[in-house]
Formats: structure tokens, C-alpha cells, sequence
């Protein structure tokens, strides 16, 4: 999924949030258009690094947003796992092992 992509499926999960919390008394009107303000105000974003870093501000402001930026941190930190996980074992059926080694120290270090 392309950036662009990932952008439009979180601008819909955070209206489903807003109504959400609209709905259960959770947060007020002016809070609800204030929080999707300032998320529209985060767009564009260059790349996955700069919308994680944009959802932490956010979610640093508003406690509903928090959600959001946990579910997309785990959605990266999951497929830069299977990735990693996918190069250690396409390098260990080569043979390469010191390739292998060297993918799963860069997922620890990157965790």
C-alpha cells in the first residue's frame, strides 16, 4: 500500500473514532472538529516515517488519537518483521548465514 493510500484509510478510521467518541459522550463537538483540523493540517506527509512522527504529535494532543498512532506503529513494525524475516530466510536457504545474521541484528536494533 502506497502512502497516499494509508493516508485515506486513516482520515476514514479517524472519522469512524470521532463519531464514535461523538456518540458514547467521549469528546465534545469542538474538540471532535479541532482534532480532525489538526489532522488535516499534518497532510501531506512525505513518507510512512513522516506520518508516524505526525500521528505522535497528535496523539501527544489528543488522547483519541492515541489509537490511531498505536495501530499504525504496529502495522510497521509488523511488516518491516515479516520483511526482515523474509530476507533471514531466503539468505539462510542460500547459505549466506552471515546475511542472515546481519538482517535479524538490524531488525533488533531497529526495535
Amino acid at each position: 500500500m502506497d502512502i497516499s493510500q494509508e493516508v485515506n484509510l486513516i482520515e476514514k478510521e479517524l472519522l469512524e473514532l470521532i463519531l464514535q467518541h461523538l456518540e458514547n459522550n467521549k469528546i465534545d463537538a469542538d474538540k471532535a472538529q479541532s482534532l480532525a483540523k489538526d489532522f488535516l493540517a499534518i497532510l501531506p506527509v512525505a513518507d510512512q516515517k513522516d506520518l508516524l512522527q505526525k500521528l505522535q504529535n497528535l496523539s501527544n494532543i489528543y488522547e483519541e488519537a492515541k489509537e490511531l498512532y498505536v495501530d499504525e506503529l504496529t502495522k510497521v513494525s509488523n511488516e518491516q518483521r515479516d520483511l526482515t524475516l523474509t530476507q533471514m530466510r531466503d539468505a539462510i536457504q542460500k547459505g549466506n548465514i552471515e546475511h542472515a545474521i546481519t538482517a535479524a541484528k538490524s531488525l533488533q536494533q531497529n526495535n
